[in-house]
This record gives structure tokens, sequence and C-alpha cells, in this order.
């Protein structure tokens, strides 16, 4: 007999047997098989041994296993143990319960069903997303556990590891938030782990062209050409998303009516209004099938990464420092609340469930707005205000 610990264990070597099980010295009833695989190396296999009244009387031994030492520390195993030990001495059987703890759904389980009934009806670049988190950041954490033992302080684990980019954790706590929703609806689990575990701080991200860096933008996209160079113009007056303009088909647009109707975006269906600009710009495209922005006549959509090189080119030849496609979108919003359009205008116009991210647009506009009298009020200086007096500081 020993203390069975992780130092006893990594020093423990069979020598004229291929199989031995040693007891705990500490804790009656905690054991460890050790067994020399057909590798030549050894596995280490903790249990409880369990006393059960035979038919003749006579009292018999059984083992259940509590997890092997290659994904269980002996500490862990003991603690286990002991509580197994316990429920035996109140009258409770932990192998069935261990038994159907087994046969419990594992979180895979759990993504195949989240796959065909919440991912599969989102827009294809949420699916894309959605698909990408979990392949990249919930699988690798949680591959191999049951559903029900996912804890919130694994969860929070999960959320200081990836410190580091914040609005990624962010994005995947919510994914993972969804799935244990749907687990409850399941009934994989009682509760949602993630309902109480804090979000991290995002900082807006409020690049826009203002009325020094639009013009110049504007007269380098001129001189551009093509049907990119038509996306890139057509994003700058629309502010639709990237994965909008370049999915829009001829069946989707009535020119006519200036009306769009988009059967699926990140919100949902949305119906759009077009600005006679950007139905002049669809109107001059030279084909009517197929997909609208294309440099085969319709059969494929523009590239997105021939859109990104455009831009940078365009904005290299503005003298501007470089955007994405997206930085169109808040520069589109922006322009159209310092013009005046109100927050259910934005909405609409710009394809957002709620008023929530209209919000940021209107106040950037005010705040402008007042800086803007600000200036002409002191430019006239009509209550003759004396100016500030500027001295040099000699040391």
């Amino acid at each position: 007999m020993a203390v069975i610990s992780d130092d006893f264990l990594r020093r423990f070597a069979l020598r004229d047997k291929n199989e031995i099980i040693i007891r705990d010295s500490k804790l009656t009833g905690f054991a460890v098989r050790v067994r020399r695989k057909a590798d030549g190396s050894l596995s280490k296999l903790f249990f409880v041994f369990q006393e059960l009244p035979g038919a003749d009387g006579k009292r018999r031994r059984r083992k259940i296993a509590i997890g092997d030492h290659s994904t269980f520390p002996a500490e862990m195993a003991r603690a286990e143990a002991q509580a197994m030990l316990q429920a035996i001495k109140a009258g409770d059987d932990p192998a069935a319960a261990r038994a159907q703890k087994k046969a419990q759904p594992l979180f895979e389980d759990l993504v195949d069903d989240f796959e065909k009934v919440h991912i599969a009806e989102k827009a294809p670049g949420t699916q894309k997303d959605y698909r990408g988190r979990i392949r990249r950041v919930l699988l690798p954490e949680f591959k191999g556990r049951r559903v029900a033992d996912i804890t919130s302080e694994m969860v929070r684990a999960l959320v200081r590891k990836k410190k580091a980019n914040p609005i990624d954790a962010n994005r995947s706590l919510a994914v993972l938030s969804k799935m244990m929703s749907r687990a409850i609806e399941l009934g994989m689990r009682p509760d949602n782990p993630c309902s109480k575990i804090g979000r991290n701080k995002e900082t807006v991200r409020e690049r826009w062209l203002d009325e020094l860096d639009l013009p110049a933008f504007l007269k380098a996209l001129a001189a551009f050409e093509g049907p990119h160079a038509d996306c890139i113009r057509f994003l700058t007056i629309t502010g639709w998303r990237v994965s909008e303009a370049r999915s829009l088909t001829w069946d989707m647009v009535d020119l006519p009516r200036l009306l769009v109707r988009l059967p699926m975006t990140k919100t949902g269906a949305s119906v759009r209004a077009l600005a006679t600009d950007a139905a002049t710009i669809i109107d001059g495209q030279g084909h009517r099938t197929g997909f609208v922005f294309s440099g085969r006549r319709g059969a494929q959509a523009v590239s997105y990464l021939r859109i990104r090189e455009m831009l940078g080119d365009v904005c290299a030849q503005a003298e501007i420092q470089p955007i994405t496609p997206h930085v169109l979108r808040h520069t589109a919003a922006t322009w159209a609340a310092i013009s005046g359009a109100e927050a259910h205008e934005l909405r609409e116009a710009f394809g957002w469930k709620t008023l929530a991210m209209t919000a940021r647009y209107v106040s950037k506009s005010e705040s402008l707005a007042r800086r803007g009298a600000q200036r002409a009020a002191d430019a006239m200086n009509v209550l003759q205000k004396p100016s500030a007096e500027i001295e040099e500081i000699r040391r």
C-alpha cells in the first residue's frame, strides 16, 4: 500500500509483472491499476472498490472506474473517490449514476443539432461565422465533454484564455450561450452556464471618411472603372454590407420602383429603397442576368479580395489611410445622420434590426453639430468675449 499521488505514479515502474493494483493507504477503497500496454507504456486507471452482498451470503467486490491518470490528476481522482465512497455508504449506487452520466450527450452531439436546427437558417455569412467559431474556439475547449458537465467556471476559463482578443471572446461566448439555450430546450441540462459571464468591454470602431478624406476618396475612385469599382461606388452611396452588394442578383431589383428585395441578410429578409444614384450604378451594368456586380456577365459575383485590393489602391491614390468595405458603411450612416436622417430612417436604410445601432450615428451627428455651432459662435464673438492670451513660459 502507498499514498497514491502524481509524484508516486510518475516514479512507479512495473518490473516482472504486466499488471498490479495499488491500494491507497489513506483512503480505504481508493486504488489504481497499473497495466503494461502493447507498446510498452503504462496505463494507470483510478477506481474504487464497492462491497456487494452475494446470493450465497458471501460479499463480493465490484470495481467502479474513475478515470485514467492521463486525464485525471491523482488529487482530483481522490476527491471523486471520496464522494463515490460516501455515496456508497449512504446506500446510493455510484456505478449506476456514472453509467447514466456516460449516456448523456456530448458537446459534439449538441454541435450536430445546433448545425441542423439553428445555423442552417442563418444567412451564409452568419453560417460561416458560427461554424468558424465552433471549429476554432469551442470544439477544442469542450470536445469530449458531456453537455451537462460544462460549468460556468469552464466558460470563464475560456474567456480568460482569449483575453488578448476580447471581441472574438465575446462573439464566441454569444454562440456558446445560444447553444446552451438549445441544450436546455432539448433537456440536456437545466441551466445556461454562460448567463452570468461578463462580456469584455469593446471599443467601437469609429473610422469613417470625414469632410477632408471623403472628397479625396471620391476623386480618386472616379478614375477606377469596371464592376469592382462600381460595387465600391454602390457601397459608398448605400452603406450596404459588402456581402449584400456582392450577392445582389437582378431578380431582386425593381428599378422602376427604386426598390431591392433581399431574401437573406444578416437580420433576415429586407426591402431596401434605392437612391437614384445607386439605381443609376445598377442600371449601368452591361448585363441583366445573374449577379448585378459581376466580371463574368452575371455568372459570378465580384471578388471580395479584389474589392479590398482596389480600396487600398483608391486610398493610396487619395493619400489617405487604407480602409475596409465596412468603413464605407460607417461613412454612409454618419453622413446620413449629419444630413438629418432620423433613427427610424437609418434603421430602414441600412438594414439594422433594432434602433440601438443607429444611436451611435445620431449621437455623432449631434456632437458634430454642437462643435460646428460653437465654432461659428467663437468666430463671430457677438458677446465680445476677450480672447485668451498666450504667454511663453521661460525656463
